[in-house]
C-alpha cells in the first residue's frame, strides 16, 4: 500500500550513498524520523568540479555544463565550475583532463558529502515534499531540504554468534534489540532434534533455515544500529560467507540496499548497510578513549558492569561451547544471549551510541564514517573556504613533504622526586591555533595583518576559518560543561584534537609542512619558556611531554600541593598572557591547569643508558584537579 502525499519530517540520516542510473546521478539518504520510522530522500544530482577559466575543455567526450564563477584556486587564478550529469562521467573528464595536463579542483570530493555539506546539514534534515510509503520505509524524491536538528529514537540490535567446528558450523544466533518498540530477547538454534526450549528460543534442522528465518525476523524487527563485540569481521561476515556457501542473499539492508563488509588492515573491519548503523564495541571504546587491560568482552564487562559471561574465563571455551551444543543446548542458547545483553549494557553504560550521535552532528559525518577526519575537516573547511572565494586542490595533486615533527618532550634526568605536580596546557593545539589564527586560509594572505607564531611562521589575523570555528567548538564545550553533557563534550574534543593531525596528514587536501610545524614548533616554546620561568623562580621541571610539565615543588610546599601547584599555573597564565599580549599584539588563548600532585614521582633509567627513559615514570597521586 502506497501513500503519497505531501509529508515534512525531521530526519537523521544515517546512511548516504550514490548511484549512477538511467544517465543522471542519484544521491540516496536513508535516515530514521521519530515520527515517521525509517525514510529515504531520493535527489538527483549534477556532480561538480572546477577547473581554471584558462583551460581548454571543449574537447571532453562526455556531456558537460561549464559556468563562470567568482571562485579562484590557492594561486589567485579564477576558475570555472564544470557540472556533469553523472559521477562516471565526471570521473571520465578528471582523468581524460589530467591525462591533458589540464588541473582541476576538488574533483575527488564524494558527492553525496559534498551535497551535505554545502547545505550545512550535519546528519539532521528537515524535508518536505510528496512522499510515498513503500516497503517500510517513507520515500521522498527531490523534496525541500535544509538543515535542523533533531535527537533520533533508535532500535538497536545488540547480535551475537555461536559458531563450532573451528568456527565452519552455525550453533546459534542470539540477538538483544531494544529501542523504539520495547525490548525483545530471540536466539536462532539449529539442531536436528526437536527439543524443550523456552518460547524465545527457535529451533531449525538447519543452518540455512536458522540463517533464512533470521534475515527475515531481522528485517521486520527492522534496528536502526547494529552493535556487538568484533561484529564485522567475526559475526557478520561469517553470516555473509555463510549466505554465500547456500546461494541465498545476505539482504540485511534497508530497502533492498547494498551490505559491504570490508577488512582494511592495519586499520580494522568496516560495514556499509544501506539505512543502518554497525557500531562495533572494541574499536568504539578504543576512539573515545576508553582504555582497559584488554578489549574481550570479559574483561570490558566485568570493569565496567562487575559481571561476565556465563562461560567462567578458567573453563576451555570452545570445549564447553561443543559440550553445551551436545547435551543442553538452552544453556548455549542462555550463553549466547546472555553475551548479546553485555553488549547492550557495555553500550549504554559507556554512552557509546549517544557520543556517536553527538560526534556526527557535530562534524557532519554520517555515523558510520566517524574515524574519517579529513572528511570531517572538508565538511566544515571546504564550504566556508569557497564562501571566501577559493576552491581546494585534489589531494593526490598536492606536493607532500616532510612530515612536522611531533610534540616536544624534555630530557629526564632519572631518580625519585618528592612532592611533583603536573601542570596541562588544556587543548594546547587548538588554543594555539587560536591564538596564532593558524589555518590554510590564513597561511595563504599572511601579508594582511600578519601574525607571527613563536617559532615565526606567518599567519593572517584578518582572514581565517579553523580559528574562528574552534572559537565556536569552545563556547559549546563550555555549556556542555555546564550541562553536564559528557558526550557533546568529548565529541568536540575529539574533534578539535584531530586537527592538527589533519593538517600534517598527506591524506589532506590542505596539506601544508607550514601548518603542523608552526603548531608544534609554538608548543616546543612555550614549554620551554614555561621551564625558564620556573628555573628562575626556584622550581625544578623534572619532565616535561608535548602539553604537560612534571615540576618539583619547594620544600613545605608539599603540604598544600594542590593550592600551589594552582598558583604556579595561575603565575604562567599570566606571563603567557602578557608576553603574547605585549610582545605579539594578541589575547593569548592558552591555558595551564594543575592536574595532579605525585608525593613521590620516579623515573626510570633508559636501558643502556644513564639518562631517563621519556614517558617511562610512576608515581603515587595524592591529589588531582578533581579532588581525587
Amino acid at each position: 500500500m502506497t501513500d503519497s502525499k505531501e509529508h515534512t519530517a525531521k530526519v537523521f540520516i544515517l546512511t548516504g550513498e550514490w548511484m549512477d542510473i538511467k544517465g543522471r546521478n542519484l544521491l540516496k539518504f536513508t535516515g530514521i524520523s521519530n515520527e515517521y520510522g525509517p525514510v529515504e530522500i531520493n535527489v538527483t544530482n549534477n556532480p561538480v568540479f572546477f577547473v581554471k577559466r584558462s583551460s581548454d575543455t571543449s574537447g571532453l567526450k562526455v556531456p558537460n555544463r561549464r559556468k563562470e564563477v567568482k571562485l579562484k584556486d590557492f594561486d589567485e587564478q579564477d576558475v570555472d565550475a564544470l557540472y556533469f550529469n553523472t559521477e562516471t562521467d565526471l570521473r571520465t573528464a578528471a582523468e581524460e583532463l589530467g591525462g591533458n595536463g589540464i588541473e582541476n579542483y576538488e574533483s575527488d570530493i564524494n558527492p553525496t558529502r559534498r551535497f551535505l555539506m554545502e547545505r550545512f546539514i550535519n546528519a539532521q534534515v528537515k524535508v518536505t515534499g510528496i512522499a510515498e510509503k513503500k516497503g517500510g520505509l517513507l520515500i521522498f524524491t527531490n523534496p525541500q531540504i535544509e538543515p535542523t536538528e533533531v535527537t533520533p529514537q533508535f532500535t538497536v540490535a545488540s547480535i551475537d554468534i555461536e559458531t563450532g567446528n573451528n568456527n565452519t558450523i552455525l550453533y546459534s544466533i542470539a540477538v538483544h534489540l531494544t529501542g523504539r518498540n520495547g525490548e525483545e530477547k530471540i536466539v536462532f538454534l539449529q539442531s536436528e532434534k526437536k527439543e524443550t526450549l523456552p518460547d524465545n528460543f527457535y529451533l531449525f534442522k538447519t543452518e540455512k533455515e536458522l540463517i533464512q528465518n533470521f534475515i527475515s525476523w531481522f528485517n521486520k524487527a527492522d534496528p536502526d544500529i547494529i552493535i556487538g563485540w568484533h561484529v564485522i569481521g567475526f559475526d557478520l561476515m561469517f553470516l555473509e560467507s555463510k549466505c554465500s556457501e547456500f546461494q541465498i542473499p545476505f539482504n540485511i539492508a534497508r530497502g533492498n540496499g547494498r551490505v559491504s563488509l570490508r577488512s582494511h588492515k592495519p586499520r580494522g573491519y568496516f560495514a556499509s548497510i544501506t539505512g543502518r548503523v554497525v557500531i562495533d564495541g572494541p574499536p568504539a571504546l578504543r576512539s573515545s578513549f576508553f582504555t582497559f587491560e584488554d578489549y574481550r568482552l570479559e574483561t570490558v564487562a566485568q570493569e565496567m558492569l562487575a559481571e561476565g559471561k556465563t562461560i567462567t574465563p578458567d573453563q576451555n571455551k570452545v570445549e564447553e561451547i561443543e559440550r553445551l551444543y551436545k547435551e543442553d543446548k538452552a544453556a548455549l542458547a542462555k550463553y549466547n544471549l546472555k553475551d548479546a545483553e553485555l553488549v547492550t549494557d557495555i553500550f549504554r553504560k559507556s554512552g557509546l551510541i549517544d557520543l556517536s550521535v553527538r560526534r556526527a552532528q557535530l562534524s557532519g559525518l554520517l555515523m558510520d564514517q566517524l574515524g574519517m577526519m579529513t572528511a570531517a575537516f572538508d565538511h566544515f573547511y571546504l564550504p566556508k573556504l569557497h564562501r571566501a572565494g577559493y576552491v581546494a586542490p585534489n589531494v593526490k595533486d598536492l606536493t607532500t613533504s616532510e612530515h612536522a615533527a611531533g610534540g616536544y618532550v624534555m630530557e629526564p634526568e632519572p631518580g625519585i622526586y618528592k612532592d611533583v605536580v603536573v601542570l596541562d596546557f588544556k587543548s594546547l593545539y587548538p588554543t594555539i591555533i587560536q591564538t596564532f589564527k593558524i589555518d590554510p586560509l590564513s597561511r595563504l594572505h599572511f601579508g594582511n595583518e600578519t601574525i607571527e607564531t613563536l617559532n615565526g611562521y606567518k599567519f593572517s589575523g584578518a582572514e581565517h576559518i579553523l580559528p574562528d570555528f574552534i572559537d565556536e567548538l569552545m563556547e559549546q564545550r563550555s555549556i556542555a560543561k555546564k550541562n553536564n553533557d559528557t558526550q557533546l563534550s568529548q565529541a568536540i574534543k575529539i574533534l578539535m584534537n584531530s586537527f592538527y593531525g589533519v593538517m600534517g596528514s598527506f591524506g589532506c587536501r590542505f596539506y601544508h609542512p607550514h601548518l603542523p610545524t608552526a603548531i608544534t614548533g609554538t608548543g616546543h616554546r612555550l614549554l620551554l619558556g614555561s621551564k625558564d620561568y620556573l628555573k628562575e623562580n626556584g622550581y625544578e621541571v623534572v619532565y616535561g611531554d608535548t602539553d604537560s610539565l612534571f615540576i618539583q615543588l619547594k620544600k613545605d610546599e608539599g603540604k598544600e600541593a594542590a593550592q600551589n601547584g594552582m598558583q604556579i599555573a595561575n603565575d604562567l597564565n599570566n606571563v603567557w598572557k602578557d608576553k603574547i599580549s605585549s610582545e605579539y599584539g594578541l589575547a593569548s588563548h592558552l591555558e595551564i591547569e594543575f592536574e595532579k600532585y605525585y608525593r613521590k614521582y620516579i623515573i626510570t633509567p633508559a636501558r643502556g643508558s644513564e639518562s631517563g627513559a621519556k614517558k617511562r615514570y610512576a608515581g603515587i597521586v595524592v591529589e588531582s584537579a578533581a579532588g581525587g
